[in-house]
Protein backbone atom coordinates (compact mmCIF):
# COMPACT_ATOMS: atom_id res chain seq x y z
CA UNK A 1 0.00 0.00 0.00
CA UNK A 2 1.17 3.72 -0.82
CA UNK A 3 1.24 6.54 1.26
CA UNK A 4 -1.53 7.75 -0.88
CA UNK A 5 -3.59 4.70 -0.73
CA UNK A 6 -6.23 4.43 2.35
CA UNK A 7 -3.92 3.13 6.01
CA UNK A 8 -5.82 0.92 8.01
CA UNK A 9 -8.41 2.23 10.30
CA UNK A 10 -12.10 3.06 9.23
CA UNK A 11 -12.41 6.60 7.72
CA UNK A 12 -14.55 9.14 8.75
CA UNK A 13 -17.44 10.36 7.10
CA UNK A 14 -17.22 14.06 7.53
CA UNK A 15 -20.66 16.60 8.22
CA UNK A 16 -20.26 19.90 6.47
CA UNK A 17 -19.79 21.45 9.81
CA UNK A 18 -17.59 19.05 10.39
CA UNK A 19 -15.49 19.56 6.85
CA UNK A 20 -15.14 23.60 8.36
CA UNK A 21 -12.53 22.39 11.37
CA UNK A 22 -9.25 22.34 9.55
CA UNK A 23 -10.18 26.12 8.24
CA UNK A 24 -11.22 26.86 11.73
CA UNK A 25 -8.05 25.49 13.26
CA UNK A 26 -5.80 27.08 10.59
CA UNK A 27 -7.78 30.19 11.24
CA UNK A 28 -6.49 30.08 15.14
CA UNK A 29 -3.22 29.38 14.63
CA UNK A 30 -3.19 32.75 11.93
CA UNK A 31 -4.79 34.70 14.46
CA UNK A 32 -2.83 33.10 17.30
CA UNK A 33 0.30 34.36 15.42
CA UNK A 34 -0.73 37.84 14.79
CA UNK A 35 -2.00 39.02 18.08
CA UNK A 36 1.46 37.12 19.16
CA UNK A 37 3.36 39.36 16.65
CA UNK A 38 1.39 42.57 17.35
CA UNK A 39 1.94 42.24 21.11
CA UNK A 40 5.89 42.11 21.23
CA UNK A 41 5.65 44.82 18.60
CA UNK A 42 4.28 47.08 21.45
CA UNK A 43 6.21 45.32 23.78
CA UNK A 44 9.80 45.99 22.68
CA UNK A 45 8.88 49.83 20.76
CA UNK A 46 5.50 50.84 23.00
CA UNK A 47 6.29 49.12 26.06
CA UNK A 48 4.07 52.39 28.32
CA UNK A 49 1.60 50.81 25.74
CA UNK A 50 2.02 47.43 27.33
CA UNK A 51 2.22 48.55 30.42
CA UNK A 52 -1.54 49.54 31.08
CA UNK A 53 -2.54 45.64 30.95
CA UNK A 54 -0.79 45.58 34.57
CA UNK A 55 -1.60 42.27 36.07
CA UNK A 56 -2.73 40.45 32.96
CA UNK A 57 0.49 41.07 30.92
CA UNK A 58 1.97 37.74 31.78
CA UNK A 59 -1.14 35.77 30.88
CA UNK A 60 -1.19 38.08 27.31
CA UNK A 61 2.15 37.32 26.12
CA UNK A 62 1.36 33.43 27.08
CA UNK A 63 -1.75 32.92 25.76
CA UNK A 64 -1.24 33.75 22.19
CA UNK A 65 1.00 30.92 22.37
CA UNK A 66 -0.54 28.18 24.02
CA UNK A 67 -3.30 28.54 21.83
CA UNK A 68 -1.26 28.07 18.87
CA UNK A 69 0.31 25.36 20.57
CA UNK A 70 -3.25 23.82 21.68
CA UNK A 71 -4.72 24.50 17.65
CA UNK A 72 -1.64 23.16 15.50
CA UNK A 73 -1.75 19.32 16.59
CA UNK A 74 -5.66 19.80 16.46
CA UNK A 75 -6.14 20.96 13.48
CA UNK A 76 -3.42 18.41 12.17
CA UNK A 77 -5.44 16.13 13.90
CA UNK A 78 -9.32 16.84 12.25
CA UNK A 79 -7.46 17.05 9.05
CA UNK A 80 -6.36 13.93 8.46
CA UNK A 81 -9.16 11.89 10.55
CA UNK A 82 -11.09 11.20 7.81
CA UNK A 83 -8.52 9.44 5.93
CA UNK A 84 -6.66 7.61 9.07
CA UNK A 85 -10.16 6.69 10.65
CA UNK A 86 -10.44 7.43 14.69
CA UNK A 87 -8.25 4.15 15.91
CA UNK A 88 -4.95 5.18 13.24
CA UNK A 89 -5.50 8.72 14.27
CA UNK A 90 -5.27 8.24 17.96
CA UNK A 91 -2.19 5.70 17.53
CA UNK A 92 -0.46 8.07 15.44
CA UNK A 93 -1.05 11.23 18.20
CA UNK A 94 0.24 9.07 20.91
CA UNK A 95 3.18 8.00 18.94
CA UNK A 96 4.14 10.77 17.93
CA UNK A 97 4.01 13.10 21.10
CA UNK A 98 5.54 9.96 23.00
CA UNK A 99 8.27 9.52 21.20
CA UNK A 100 8.89 13.32 20.97
CA UNK A 101 8.51 13.61 24.85
CA UNK A 102 10.94 10.77 25.13
CA UNK A 103 13.64 12.33 23.10
CA UNK A 104 13.03 15.70 25.02
CA UNK A 105 13.26 13.98 28.35
CA UNK A 106 16.54 12.70 27.43
CA UNK A 107 17.62 15.75 26.07
CA UNK A 108 17.02 18.18 28.92
CA UNK A 109 18.01 15.53 31.70
CA UNK A 110 21.35 14.21 29.86
CA UNK A 111 22.06 16.97 26.98
CA UNK A 112 21.69 14.01 24.21
CA UNK A 113 20.56 13.83 21.22
CA UNK A 114 20.14 17.83 21.09
CA UNK A 115 22.78 18.91 22.87
CA UNK A 116 22.55 20.33 26.60
CA UNK A 117 19.12 22.54 27.22
CA UNK A 118 16.94 23.42 29.57
CA UNK A 119 13.20 24.61 29.07
CA UNK A 120 12.35 28.02 30.88
CA UNK A 121 8.86 28.56 32.48
CA UNK A 122 7.02 30.13 29.80
CA UNK A 123 5.38 27.55 28.51
CA UNK A 124 4.72 25.74 32.56
CA UNK A 125 3.48 23.27 33.99
CA UNK A 126 6.42 20.85 32.62
CA UNK A 127 6.22 16.97 32.82
CA UNK A 128 8.34 15.44 35.27
CA UNK A 129 9.82 19.15 36.13
CA UNK A 130 11.21 18.70 31.95
CA UNK A 131 9.37 19.33 29.29
CA UNK A 132 5.75 21.18 28.79
CA UNK A 133 2.98 19.34 28.31
CA UNK A 134 2.46 21.44 24.81
CA UNK A 135 5.75 20.04 23.60
CA UNK A 136 4.98 16.36 22.36
CA UNK A 137 1.99 17.25 20.41
CA UNK A 138 3.80 19.58 18.44
CA UNK A 139 6.25 16.67 17.46
CA UNK A 140 3.02 14.76 16.61
CA UNK A 141 1.95 17.61 14.24
CA UNK A 142 4.90 18.57 12.35
CA UNK A 143 6.03 15.18 11.24
CA UNK A 144 2.74 14.52 9.99
CA UNK A 145 2.93 17.40 8.12
CA UNK A 146 6.75 16.66 6.46
CA UNK A 147 5.73 12.86 6.30
CA UNK A 148 2.91 14.17 3.59
CA UNK A 149 4.73 16.70 1.86
CA UNK A 150 7.69 14.17 1.16
CA UNK A 151 5.29 11.32 0.15
CA UNK A 152 4.32 13.78 -2.79
CA UNK A 153 8.17 13.97 -3.98
CA UNK A 154 8.55 9.87 -3.88
CA UNK A 155 7.16 6.76 -3.57
CA UNK A 156 9.64 4.95 -1.81
CA UNK A 157 9.67 4.62 1.78
CA UNK A 158 12.99 5.02 2.41
CA UNK A 159 13.56 7.88 0.81
CA UNK A 160 10.36 9.10 1.99
CA UNK A 161 11.19 8.65 5.51
CA UNK A 162 14.58 10.73 4.41
CA UNK A 163 13.45 13.85 2.93
CA UNK A 164 10.21 13.91 5.79
CA UNK A 165 12.80 14.22 8.18
CA UNK A 166 15.16 16.85 6.55
CA UNK A 167 11.98 18.58 5.83
CA UNK A 168 11.27 18.29 9.95
CA UNK A 169 14.57 20.17 10.41
CA UNK A 170 14.16 22.93 7.42
CA UNK A 171 10.83 23.78 10.01
CA UNK A 172 13.47 23.70 13.02
CA UNK A 173 15.79 26.60 11.46
CA UNK A 174 13.26 29.67 12.23
CA UNK A 175 11.73 28.19 15.09
CA UNK A 176 15.68 27.35 17.62
CA UNK A 177 17.04 30.99 17.30
CA UNK A 178 12.73 32.44 17.62
CA UNK A 179 12.02 30.52 21.17
CA UNK A 180 15.55 31.18 22.30
CA UNK A 181 15.58 34.96 21.48
CA UNK A 182 11.92 35.71 21.42
CA UNK A 183 10.50 34.77 24.94
CA UNK A 184 12.45 32.88 25.59
CA UNK A 185 11.07 29.70 25.79
CA UNK A 186 14.73 27.00 26.20
CA UNK A 187 18.28 27.94 26.80
CA UNK A 188 21.23 26.63 25.80
CA UNK A 189 24.05 25.50 28.24
CA UNK A 190 26.46 26.32 25.95
CA UNK A 191 26.52 28.75 22.88
CA UNK A 192 26.10 27.30 19.49
CA UNK A 193 27.19 28.22 16.01
CA UNK A 194 23.26 29.73 14.77
CA UNK A 195 22.31 31.79 17.19
CA UNK A 196 23.03 30.26 20.34
CA UNK A 197 21.75 26.67 18.91
CA UNK A 198 24.15 24.01 18.68
CA UNK A 199 24.68 22.27 15.21
CA UNK A 200 24.21 18.65 17.05
CA UNK A 201 20.26 19.80 17.93
CA UNK A 202 19.57 19.47 14.06
CA UNK A 203 21.01 15.74 14.27
CA UNK A 204 18.52 15.53 17.02
CA UNK A 205 15.89 16.69 15.29
CA UNK A 206 16.59 14.57 12.09
CA UNK A 207 17.25 11.36 14.15
CA UNK A 208 14.02 12.28 16.36
CA UNK A 209 11.70 12.84 13.37
CA UNK A 210 12.42 9.85 11.48
CA UNK A 211 12.17 7.40 14.83
CA UNK A 212 8.35 9.30 14.76
CA UNK A 213 8.01 8.73 10.97
CA UNK A 214 8.96 5.13 10.76
CA UNK A 215 6.62 4.46 13.38
CA UNK A 216 3.74 6.12 11.07
CA UNK A 217 5.06 3.83 8.17
CA UNK A 218 4.89 0.26 10.68
CA UNK A 219 1.49 1.33 12.35
CA UNK A 220 -0.20 2.32 10.08
CA UNK A 221 1.19 2.13 6.58
CA UNK A 222 1.77 6.05 6.32
CA UNK A 223 0.34 9.25 6.05
CA UNK A 224 -2.55 9.72 3.33
CA UNK A 225 -2.32 12.70 1.42
CA UNK A 226 -4.89 15.48 1.97
CA UNK A 227 -5.75 18.76 0.24
CA UNK A 228 -2.50 20.07 -1.54
CA UNK A 229 -3.50 23.70 -1.31
CA UNK A 230 -4.09 23.29 2.52
CA UNK A 231 -1.67 21.06 3.44
CA UNK A 232 1.14 23.72 2.18
CA UNK A 233 -0.65 26.61 3.65
CA UNK A 234 -1.10 24.95 7.00
CA UNK A 235 2.91 24.05 6.97
CA UNK A 236 4.16 27.81 5.86
CA UNK A 237 1.51 29.18 8.68
CA UNK A 238 2.98 26.93 11.29
CA UNK A 239 6.16 28.60 10.74
CA UNK A 240 5.14 32.15 10.24
CA UNK A 241 5.17 32.38 14.23
CA UNK A 242 8.41 31.69 14.65
CA UNK A 243 9.90 33.96 11.51
CA UNK A 244 7.64 36.83 12.70
CA UNK A 245 9.40 36.64 16.24
CA UNK A 246 12.89 36.64 14.25
CA UNK A 247 11.63 39.97 12.48
CA UNK A 248 9.90 41.82 15.02
CA UNK A 249 13.08 41.28 16.98
CA UNK A 250 15.50 42.56 14.31
CA UNK A 251 16.96 39.34 13.89
CA UNK A 252 16.92 39.76 10.06
CA UNK A 253 19.30 37.32 8.99
CA UNK A 254 17.74 34.39 10.62
CA UNK A 255 14.47 35.43 9.75
CA UNK A 256 15.93 35.02 6.11
CA UNK A 257 17.08 32.14 6.43
CA UNK A 258 14.15 31.03 8.24
CA UNK A 259 11.47 31.69 5.82
CA UNK A 260 14.03 30.21 2.87
CA UNK A 261 14.24 26.84 4.88
CA UNK A 262 10.60 26.49 5.74
CA UNK A 263 9.68 27.46 1.84
CA UNK A 264 11.73 24.72 0.41
CA UNK A 265 9.77 22.03 1.05
CA UNK A 266 6.63 23.77 -0.53
CA UNK A 267 9.09 24.74 -3.59
CA UNK A 268 10.20 21.22 -4.05
CA UNK A 269 7.07 20.02 -4.17
CA UNK A 270 5.45 22.57 -6.72
CA UNK A 271 8.70 21.99 -8.53
CA UNK A 272 8.12 18.04 -8.65
CA UNK A 273 4.05 18.39 -9.87
CA UNK A 274 5.09 20.94 -12.57
CA UNK A 275 7.47 18.13 -13.75
CA UNK A 276 4.48 15.30 -13.67
CA UNK A 277 2.24 17.48 -15.84
CA UNK A 278 4.74 18.49 -18.00
CA UNK A 279 4.31 16.19 -21.91
CA UNK A 280 6.69 13.52 -21.83
CA UNK A 281 8.02 14.59 -24.91
CA UNK A 282 8.86 18.07 -23.78
CA UNK A 283 11.21 17.15 -21.30
CA UNK A 284 14.47 18.66 -22.58
CA UNK A 285 17.54 16.80 -23.70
Amino acid sequence: MTASAQPIGRPVAWSLPARLLPSAGLVLIAGSTVFTMIGMALLFYSPAAVSRAGALLPFLMRAPTWLYMIALPATVFVLYLPRLGVATSLLFLVWGSFIGLFAELIGTGTGFPFGGYAYTDFLDPKILGHVPYLIPPSWYAMSILSLDLAGRLTFGRAPRLLIGALFLVLWDVALDPAMVAGFPVWEWEADGFFYGMPAVNWLGWFVTGLVIMAGYEWLGDGVPKVSEGFLMGLWLTSAALPVGILAVKGITPAAVIGAVAVALPVLAVVAHRERQRRPAGNGGV
